[in-house]
């Protein structure tokens, strides 16, 4: 990384903010949206190095708190927008994601110099793919019927326990093709966060700070003191592996962006809505292709 990312301060605000967007939608990994928009290895390099590197740390420092000032911006301002598209246009939003996944497959493989397959690279490759597909297939359960009351009786083994969900969670964010958003709802507690962060947005200004909007508060910090937990003990093991083994963890990442599709797919519709599918998958693929060529 050099200090030339802050002529992109913008640009990496607002990936940031791609990357916010995508954590909260269940199948949909924030890190592969790093990948998407090739920011990747330098956000692992900053979140494994800030510490550690005091000659590079305020840059990696100003390189992160741009990164993610855009995801948290992101996630209280267009989370219920999102909600909305979801609801209304679910099909249309998966397809667009799936675009953009699908034109950063040649931006990753291009990535390093030697990517020619052999052996240990196919099988970092299947076990990606594997990871994500299995998750995926663990996948149960909907909507919580008590998740909109629940926050209300939590006690500290409850905070406590979503602190630790934020640290399991948080591991996923920052792995391409696995959704952070997905491990909680395996962990069940996807519903609860959902709705603390829309009623935050929606609600607080109205009813200020009530009992609710304090429980809701403190279940949204619990979560995040654990994602930050989480992320800066994982990406010290991400950034040692792209260090020492670039090719072997790029062919791991491609497996896990592959196997991502099998997650995501929302099936077809050969009607409007399929249409507006094609048309959304097709923006995505363009999107993620120019910001590739960018790189």
């Amino acid at each position: 990384m050099s200090d030339n990312f802050t002529k992109h301060k913008l640009r990496h605000f607002l990936i940031g903010g791609v990357m916010g967007i995508a954590n909260i939608i269940p199948g949909v990994s924030g890190g592969t949206i790093a990948v998407v928009f090739g920011v990747y290895e330098d956000l692992m390099e900053a979140l494994g190095n800030f510490w550690s590197d005091k000659e590079k740390r305020w840059m990696y420092i100003r390189y992160l708190i741009i990164i993610f000032s855009g995801s948290i911006a992101a996630v209280l301002l267009l989370s219920q927008l999102l909600s909305w598209a979801l609801t209304n246009y679910e099909m249309i939003t998966i397809y667009f994601f799936m675009g953009l996944i699908l034109g950063s497959i040649p931006v990753v493989y291009k990535s390093h110099p030697d990517m020619k397959i052999n052996v240990p690279r196919i099988i970092s490759f299947l076990i990606g793919m594997g990871i994500v597909i299995i998750l995926a297939m663990m996948q149960s359960g909907g909507k919580a019927a008590s998740a909109e009351d629940a926050v209300m009786n939590y006690g500290i083994l409850n905070f406590l326990y979503i602190l630790f969900c934020g640290i399991i969670a948080s591991s996923a964010m920052i792995v391409p093709g696995v959704s952070g958003s997905f491990i909680l709802i395996l962990l069940g507690t996807y519903w609860v966060v959902l709705q603390s962060i829309s009623k935050l947005t929606s609600e607080f200004f109205q009813a200020g700070f009530t009992s609710e909007m304090t429980a809701r508060m403190l279940v949204i910090a619990s979560l995040g003191i654990g994602i930050v937990i989480g992320i800066l003990g994982f990406s010290r093991l991400m950034s040692w592996a792209l260090k020492n083994y670039p090719a072997v963890t790029m062919f791991g990442i491609l497996g896990l962006i592959f196997g991502s599709f099998y997650q995501l797919y929302p099936g077809v519709d050969f009607g409007m809505t399929g249409l507006g599918s094609i048309i959304s998958f097709t923006a995505g693929v363009i999107i993620s292709l120019k910001f590739g060529k960018e790189q």
